[in-house]
């Protein structure tokens, strides 16, 4: 392979990089510029991505899913509220009663973990 240009000039003019007429400091500033700027195109592309699937999923579905959180969430707070007054009744004595009011809470758990929503 023939490095050498046609017509044998050895002398040709080596293009100056602008990069290296500024100061390093102001190419690093410029660098880290230009990274803050790709960085809030990113967050405006996602936030747009996030948009439009929200666009494409249908009414009925987001019904159905804010229907299963608030379920979910209270059958959380009915279970809390069960397991503290079988814990009352423990205190008083009522054993049967407790009893029934931790099963109840433990069932009540239980299908609030069964209703979470998947993440995705």
């Amino acid at each position: 392979m023939n490095t050498m240009p046609p017509g044998g000039h050895q002398d040709q003019p080596i293009p100056e990089l602008a990069v290296l007429n500024d100061a390093f400091e102001d190419f690093l500033a410029q660098t880290e510029h230009e990274l803050i700027c790709r960085k809030r195109e990113v967050r405006a592309l996602r936030h747009r991505a996030r948009r439009q699937r929200r666009r494409e999923v249908p009414l009925r579905t987001r019904a159905a899913q804010s229907l299963r959180k608030m379920l979910s969430m209270g059958l959380v707070a009915a279970g809390t509220v069960s397991f503290g007054g079988g814990g009352v009744l423990l205190l008083t004595g009522d054993l049967d009663a407790a009893k029934d009011a931790f099963t109840m809470s433990a069932a009540a758990w239980g299908a609030a973990g069964a209703t979470t929503p998947p993440r995705s």
